[in-house]
């Protein structure tokens, strides 16, 4: 089977994945020497032009999911996830260019994109290539890395250390919002099996051994934060020397 065969599929280190990791920083780069001529008032509008586009390509992505998924249900495929929160933070950061939500983007928001590429979820692995699923997972995720790290890139945001707590706090807060929406879905009966942001039961093996050792819903969570504040202080600590 060859990679430009229409049974071709995208799996981790693969070429395909690679050429989809490739088409990202190109994308970057392109954005960063365009954009790097502005005035600042037309950087922020570029970052919002690159977030609207990603909530389109978004909400299409999720719309396809109806003709891909037996199990599709409007109500799982909200915006309350990491990434899709990450869509929502961009668009607010651009509006108001608040320092406290571009670090969340920078931070938070790249790394979930680099998670989804590194570990996608089950419905995700082994796509194939041409199709609407691979085009939505992989373009989706590619563009929330370069909008997010744009406000870096295109020196709307230059991260200071303080700056390191912030995308724990808000990773906290809009887990704490994605859980009041879970209980409210679950107990309507929208949708039985909400799990944004994996307040209840996660299943991702490392989030697991915190759900065993803090068996109380949302709660669990918390050793997060801190992992966070590290993860945005080692970051921010390296883009302070570039």
């Amino acid at each position: 089977m060859g990679i430009f065969s229409k049974d071709a599929k995208i799996k981790v280190f693969n070429v395909w994945w690679w050429f989809y990791v490739a088409l990202t920083v190109l994308v970057l780069i392109i954005v960063t020497v365009y954009g790097r001529s502005l005035e600042e008032a037309s950087r922020f509008k570029l970052v919002l032009i690159l977030s609207v586009i990603e909530l389109i390509v978004l909400r299409l992505y999720k719309h396809s999911l109806k003709h891909i998924r037996d199990d599709y249900n409007y109500f799982n495929e909200l915006p309350c996830y990491l990434c899709n929160q990450s869509t929502i933070m961009c668009i607010i950061a651009a509006l108001n260019a608040d320092r406290t939500i571009m670090a969340y983007c920078v931070a938070v928001g790249t790394l979930g994109a680099l998670l989804a590429f590194l570990m996608p979820d089950s419905y995700n692995r082994d796509q194939a290539v041409f199709s609407a699923q691979a085009y939505g997972f992989y373009g989706y995720h590619g563009l929330l890395i370069v909008t997010c790290f744009s406000f870096y890139t295109l020196g709307l945001y230059q991260p200071r250390i303080i700056d390191c707590i912030w995308p724990a706090v808000w990773t906290f807060i809009l887990a704490a919002i994605a859980h009041i929406i879970n209980v409210i879905l679950r107990k309507t009966g929208l949708n039985e099996r909400s799990n944004y942001v994996f307040t209840y039961f996660p299943d991702n093996a490392i989030l697991q051994k915190l759900y065993d050792r803090f068996p109380v819903k949302l709660l669990y969570m918390l050793p997060i934060a801190p992992v966070f504040a590290l993860y945005s202080l080692i970051l921010f600590l390296i883009l302070s020397f570039i």
